[in-house]
């Protein structure tokens, strides 16, 4: 914020906090301590900001305040915690006193009975700190503490500077090495940063400015009007506060009714744009961790689906031990025997000398049996990974898409605004009547599938005394069948460890019946089910995906 503007809010926080008593300090997001001002009967706190972008004093209705304070931020650091204990101790009840800007510079001073409070909004970061008998007692911000006051200097001040006086400062200041913006503002600390950049430096773009500045106004300049805002059009300086138009291409201009309008109106967008896009990359950060791990998984497993042994050779081999293994001399480590498919072709395999033919062909056989297990277990992983990392490539797709905070909510998330990370969504497909079946893929996901997703008439279904999935047939209209019962037992016994049995027993429930147990996510209470006795069979080579 710019001295004229300070100047403007600091008359109008006066009338409204002046002689009045602060209550209940409390740590907002990083930088920032809010106030409830206790005869105002707490419909307004006074929000007083220290962070980069947003720093300076507000008023603001309670709702509002609460709204812009509640999104999680970066952990507060020991000294803000610190400070706090202080705050409560001395400006709890501590009645209003003054409140005034330091002549020359963008440094405010609230003088309460308790302490006074120092804000300082330059240098090279914000600061608050509380001051008591003349001694730094806690400070909130990233800069430096706030105290010592820097020393009055009236001839700096906007109105009073001499514009040659100006010009020749900033051409001495940009001679050392300082950009035009930080050399104006080292020549007239109170234009701040928006004004700084709206000067050529010379005397008579200063003399312009200052002409202009002797008539001000309440102006939030921002990218359109503020019913079209979206949360990522507001980074950075997108919007800004100044007490006079300035040129912003594409922009547009408010003049709200009073400077504390105005302020905090700016407030509110630079708190949307500055959450939103914390949000937004640490969501990106969270999904792309995750696309590269999946990725990492489907290379391993395609290299594992590679490596696994082809079953169809081993039956073969097996079938010719089991055909000619009679011809095994005693203590042979190796024999040729006909191939059984094609007769005109010789087979050499190597062989245990412990056991005969047909201890050979049974080894055989039983590891063709394995090799079709590992086959059909690491295709069907690397299905389910394709599958999520399909998901997650949508989901950062739509994270750099996202315009506003509810953009960042995936569906799964069950409007769950505060999670930054997203989880695949369940399985899906339909039976051969065309009913929904749901199936979980882990335990969380269990738990959300069953508590938060399905409805209380759905069907629930899981392989009884084993770990698994939860399988939800959705069967709101009444409408499941004795085959839509049996597919979804079938789904329920596959995706268990149970799936190598030739049969599993797997209950079958009302979602009414089931409550949540305790032992962590995913355990349940059966409250009285039926149970189906059913084969394990992979709903991939028979049911729909939808």
């Amino acid at each position: 914020m710019d001295a004229v503007t300070l100047d403007h809010l600091i008359a109008e926080l006066l009338e409204w906090l002046g002689g009045k008593h602060l209550s209940r300090p409390r740590l907002g997001p990083p930088g920032v301590v809010t106030f409830e001002v206790s005869a105002d009967r707490g419909r307004r706190w006074l929000w007083v900001d220290a962070d980069r972008g947003t720093a300076g004093m507000y008023a603001l209705e309670r709702d509002a305040a609460r709204t812009l304070a509640a999104p999680p931020g970066p952990e507060h650091p020991g000294r803000a915690r610190q400070a706090l204990l202080h705050l409560r101790k001395h400006l709890d009840g501590a009645r209003v006193l003054g409140l005034r800007r330091v002549a020359g510079e963008r440094t405010l001073r609230l003088d309460t009975s308790g302490g006074t409070l120092v804000l300082r909004l330059s240098g090279p970061a914000p600061a608050l700190t509380l001051v008591r008998d003349d001694e730094a007692l806690g400070t909130v911000g990233d800069g430096p503490e706030a105290w010592p006051l820097p020393p009055e200097a009236p001839q700096r001040e906007w109105d009073r500077l001499d514009e040659v006086a100006f010009e020749q400062s900033v051409a001495a200041a940009q001679s050392s090495g300082r950009a035009l913006a930080r050399s104006v503002l080292a020549a007239c600390p109170g234009l701040g940063p928006v004004l700084a950049r709206a000067t050529s430096g010379s005397a008579s773009s200063f003399a312009a400015l200052r002409e202009r500045l002797r008539s001000p106004r309440p102006t939030v300049c921002g990218p359109g009007p503020p019913e079209t805002w979206h949360d990522r059009d507001l980074k950075g300086d997108a919007v800004v506060l100044v007490p006079v138009p300035i040129d912003r291409a594409g922009g547009t201009i408010v003049h709200p009714p009073s400077w504390l309008e105005a302020a905090a109106l700016f407030l509110g967008a630079r708190r949307r744009g500055v959450v939103f896009e914390r949000r937004r990359q640490r969501a990106l950060v969270t999904a792309r961790r995750r696309l590269r791990r999946l990725e990492q998984l489907a290379a391993n497993l395609e290299r594992d689906l590679a490596g696994v042994p082809d079953e169809s050779s081993l039956r073969r081999e097996a079938e010719a031990l089991l055909a000619f293994g009679h011809r095994l001399r005693p203590g042979a480590t190796e024999v040729e025997v006909p191939d059984p498919y094609e007769p005109d072709r010789t087979l050499t395999l190597a062989v245990d000398a412990r056991v005969g033919g047909v201890g050979n062909a049974e080894k055989r056989f039983e590891k063709a049996r394995r090799a079709d297990r590992a086959r059909h277990q690491v295709a069907l992983r690397l299905r389910e990974t394709t599958t999520a990392l399909e998901e997650e490539r949508r989901r950062e797709s739509l994270l750099e898409e996202a315009r506003d905070a509810d953009d960042l909510t995936s569906p799964d998330e069950g409007g769950d605004a505060s999670s930054a990370a997203v989880s695949a969504s369940p399985r899906r497909f339909l039976t051969s009547r065309g009913l929904v079946v749901l199936v979980g893929r882990n335990a969380r996901e269990n738990h959300h599938l069953t508590f938060k997703v399905a409805q209380p008439e759905d069907l629930w279904f899981h392989a009884r005394d084993v770990p698994g999935s939860h399988v939800i047939l959705r069967d709101n209209e009444g409408r499941a069948g004795a085959e839509d019962l049996r597919e979804a037992a079938e789904v329920a016994a596959f995706f268990s460890e149970a799936r190598g049995e030739a049969q599993v027993d797997v209950h079958a429930t009302r979602r009414k019946h089931v409550r949540p147990a305790r032992g962590g996510p995913g355990r349940v209470f059966v409250g009285h089910s039926e149970t189906f006795r059913v084969r394990p069979r992979d709903p991939e080579r028979r049911l729909r995906r939808r």
